[in-house]
């Protein structure tokens, strides 16, 4: 999950929006009292912790978790009639560059279009031309991705649905992956219907 991690990427790069710390102050201001679509839907876990900040009108997913209740569509297939009750879009992506761009090409010609990803992706040329139409990017720190489901006790520490990465080698669970740190990620904006004189960036406050 991160440039330095000894983890295998996830299929899909399918990581749940578990982490509180995914939505700060910074980016909820900009979402605050407005309806959505998460077209990248997964589990529902990304609308779980934006919760009564903003309204999800749109659910859908390429491949849907049956136990919720989300459309299956692929994103990039997405209309303005699908999206007609919705003032933008927001989703955590897979940031493969090979599945990520489509969804660069086509979702923010339909709404503004805020995406999670990790910071360093404004620094990849491939990314230039993007970057050049990104309105706004809200810095967020690292995060956790998984949850996991082990009960143990380990030296007086009991670990019970614990968020984030496990040191199998230290036997306890650890903050940043394994052996190494997550990366950092930021919330981006683009709308390629209004125009803007530069990207705005919000650090971590």
């Amino acid at each position: 999950m991160g440039r330095r991690s000894s983890f295998e990427r996830l299929p899909k790069d399918f990581y749940p929006t578990i982490d509180p710390n995914a939505v700060p102050e910074t980016f909820l201001t900009h979402i605050r009292g407005k309806t959505y679509a998460e077209p990248c839907y997964g589990s529902g876990d990304l609308e779980g912790l934006i919760g009564d900040i903003a309204e999800c009108k749109w659910r859908s997913d390429k491949d849907p978790d049956p136990d919720v209740p989300s459309l299956q569509k692929d994103a990039t297939m997405l209309t303005q009639e699908d999206l007609k009750s919705c003032d933008v879009i927001v989703t955590n992506p897979p940031y493969k560059f090979e599945m990520l761009q489509p969804l660069l090409d086509h979702l923010p010609t339909l709404k503004p279009t805020w995406l999670l990803l990790p910071a360093n992706v404004m620094h990849n040329k491939r990314m230039g031309p993007y970057m050049e139409k990104c309105s706004w990017v809200v810095t967020i720190g690292r995060l956790y991705w998984f949850k996991s489901q082990w009960v143990e006790n380990l030296s007086n520490h009991q670990v019970n649905d614990y968020t984030g990465w496990y040191d199998f080698t230290n036997n306890k669970p650890t903050k940043g992956e394994y052996v190494r740190s997550t990366e950092d990620y930021c919330w981006y904006q683009w709308d390629y219907n209004n125009t803007h004189e530069h990207t705005k960036f919000v650090g971590r406050q």
